[in-house]
């Protein structure tokens, strides 16, 4: 696969920034997403053993990695620097410039599993919560799943038209301070466009639009990659 094959059309790019959010059936090859998934799977086999500022459980509290429910690594390329050499980085890194402009780079990555049945969704939120209040908002987010995700499975879903305003106030999940991950009550799920994936595909998104995705009920895991391009912005 090359940059050209998934070149977006003038329709996608007015699409992302009119939605918050796109839809890409295909950003990778299969023999690309299966040495993905491999470097991927392999990290998660060591996430005991990893530093728990990089590796740590979404699910459970800050201290708590006894059961793992959706673990996360931070940053993977640091742990497996050939995911930075993939046909997917390069045709996200692609792709973004043709939304935000040839000057935005590689911003980070992050990767979370969801075991079969796990029970537990990542909740209703907006990336720039977890940043500085004068965090830039010029970032696109690639979420792609290493299997096909669904909505049992816990495929992305959207809000449409978030994205435009300010900042919604967030707190963390549960209003338990001991949590890792936050969320915000301040949306309507009746409006929430979900977006099941074949493997290879990718929901793109923008640090402002509202997203979430629901527990894995499925007999499957749910795997996902997540690159991160644009312009540098300050960290909180």
């Amino acid at each position: 696969m090359t940059d050209a094959a998934v070149r977006l059309t003038e329709q996608q790019i007015a699409q992302y920034h009119r939605e918050g959010f796109l839809v890409i059936d295909q950003i990778t090859d299969p023999e690309d997403r299966s040495r993905i998934e491999e470097w991927l799977m392999a990290l998660f086999r060591r996430h005991a053993e990893l530093p728990a500022e990089v590796a740590y459980e979404l699910g459970n509290t800050k201290n708590d990695r006894s059961v793992q429910t959706t673990p996360q690594i931070i940053s993977p390329h640091k742990l497996e620097p050939r995911l930075v050499e993939t046909t997917y980085f390069r045709n996200a890194q692609a792709v973004a410039r043709q939304l935000l402009g040839e000057g935005c780079g590689f911003q980070g990555d992050h990767t979370i599993y969801k075991p079969p049945h796990n029970n537990k969704a990542t909740a209703w939120h907006q990336d720039l919560a977890y940043y500085a209040k004068n965090a830039t908002a010029y970032v696109v987010n690639f979420w792609m799943p290493l299997r096909d995700a669904t909505i049992e499975s816990g495929c992305m879903q959207f809000i449409p038209h978030s994205h435009h305003g300010n900042l919604l106030p967030h707190h963390p999940v549960n209003h338990d301070p001991s949590m890792h991950t936050l969320e915000t009550d301040e949306v309507d799920p009746r409006q929430a466009v979900a977006c099941p994936l074949k493997a290879g595909g990718a929901t793109l998104h923008t640090l402002k639009t509202l997203h979430y995705t629901g527990p894995n009920v499925s007999d499957r895991p749910r795997l996902a990659y997540v690159l991160a391009f644009g312009y540098e912005w300050p960290r909180a």
